[in-house]
């Protein structure tokens, strides 16, 4: 994981708790399953879960799937300006550098 990452407060998931068995979903699902699965969680919870795995490292790439669906707002509101903005920018594609 990259040093310069900036982690989501952990008392930001004692106010928001995930189920347990949509997590353990969306940890069995494919990638198109896991695409249908958040799409019925509200942006909110979607910001939420996303946060929670991607502090979790064998569930990280699956919170940069999931804020990936979340606009920075979202974000920022559920986890704070800081980790908000970088689980933000994190869960964007890279734009490629001119050669």
């Amino acid at each position: 994981m990259a040093q310069n990452q900036v982690r989501p407060m952990p008392k930001a998931f004692a106010h928001y708790p995930i189920p347990i068995e949509l997590l353990a979903a969306l940890h069995r699902a494919s990638e198109s399953d896991v695409d249908a699965l958040v799409a019925r969680v509200p942006e909110t919870g979607r910001a939420r879960l996303a946060a929670y795995c991607t502090d979790k490292d064998h569930l990280h790439q699956l919170g940069l799937r999931i804020a990936g669906t979340c606009d920075e707002a979202a974000l920022v509101r559920v986890v704070g300006p800081d980790a908000g903005a970088s689980l933000y920018a994190q869960s964007r594609p890279q734009q490629a550098l001119p050669a």
